[in-house]
């Protein structure tokens, strides 16, 4: 296991150091809150001790309990984040033998508000979804459910979704509303979160560099085969959210949003291969963020 090694392990960007994390864990790590991921593939059973709870949705049982999947991986990134908060394993993404994911669209959009009702049922403080953008015919209804959600004081962190209600977070990249994916939305994304880092990476993630391998490439160093995926930004932002409500409980999700995009700030993304000299604005710092609701808590006593 020597070749997967890195050589400058100590000295790239992660999480932490690009949002200040380990400034905002001294005064807090989301102890006592509550963060659902809506997801699949979580493999609770081997994995008892990651999750406070769980719950099918699908009635697909094991998109629950088997594969260490998609689920897990995000599981694991919230955990690095806030490692004292809740974690709920939401079984809410159908599988279905022989379909493709874009398939299942309306089906996925179904058990998602499912997922949002039973969240809201279930008082979850924080709600994660790290999969495929809403089809838009069925926006509409799940723009409703997370409207509930908010005003029921959830706060939602779904990746591809612009609804006003929701804090929607994107990678640490110039955002184009002319790009792709981004077409059929009608507003920027709130924040951004550092996309690619192997804190986590080993644990479920390690297919590719186990490929690379075999192919007989000799990796150098993480930056041969960086980690990067819009999914983790979901779970990273919860973890953020958590930080925040352990402090103060009562804060609604407005309130976590504010303090969260008025405490960003605009960063240069360097030494990450094609992303270099990247303009990147809004990115958190959860410890400024930490520093700024400790302040104005103390302003507030008598």
């Amino acid at each position: 296991m020597d070749i997967l090694t890195f050589s400058n392990a100590n000295s790239r960007d992660t999480y932490f150091t690009v949002h200040n994390v380990k400034a905002a864990h001294k005064h807090a790590r989301g102890k006592g809150v509550k963060v659902g991921i809506i997801d699949w593939r979580f493999a609770v059973d081997d994995n008892q001790s990651l999750y406070a709870d769980s719950v099918d949705i699908t009635g697909f049982p094991p998109g629950l309990h088997e594969g260490k999947g998609h689920g897990l991986w995000m599981a694991i990134t919230l955990r690095e984040i806030a490692p004292e908060c809740e974690i709920i394993a939401i079984n809410g993404v159908p599988y279905e033998e022989g379909v493709s994911y874009e398939q299942l669209g309306e089906r996925r959009s179904h058990h998602l508000i499912q997922a949002i009702e039973w969240a809201i049922e279930s008082r979850i403080d924080v709600l994660t979804y790290s999969q495929a953008k809403v089809p838009l015919s069925c926006r509409p209804l799940v723009g409703d459910a997370i409207t509930k959600a908010v005003s029921d004081g959830v706060t939602t962190t779904f990746i591809h979704n612009d609804h006003q209600d929701n804090l929607w977070p994107y990678a640490c990249l110039p955002y184009s509303k002319d790009s792709g994916d981004n077409r059929d939305f009608t507003r920027e994304p709130d924040v951004n979160i550092y996309h690619h880092d192997y804190n986590t990476i080993m644990v479920s993630r390690c297919e590719a560099y186990l490929e690379k391998i075999a192919r007989g490439e000799h990796i150098r160093s993480g930056d041969d085969l960086p980690f990067f995926s819009m999914s983790s930004t979901s779970p990273v932002l919860g973890g953020f959210v958590a930080i925040l409500k352990s402090i103060k409980p009562q804060l609604t999700p407005a309130q976590c949003k504010e303090l969260l995009v008025s405490t960003s700030y605009s960063i240069t993304e360097k030494g990450q291969n094609w992303f270099d000299l990247n303009p990147c604005p809004r990115a958190v710092d959860i410890g400024k963020a930490v520093t700024t609701l400790l302040q104005s808590q103390c302003r507030l006593c008598p």
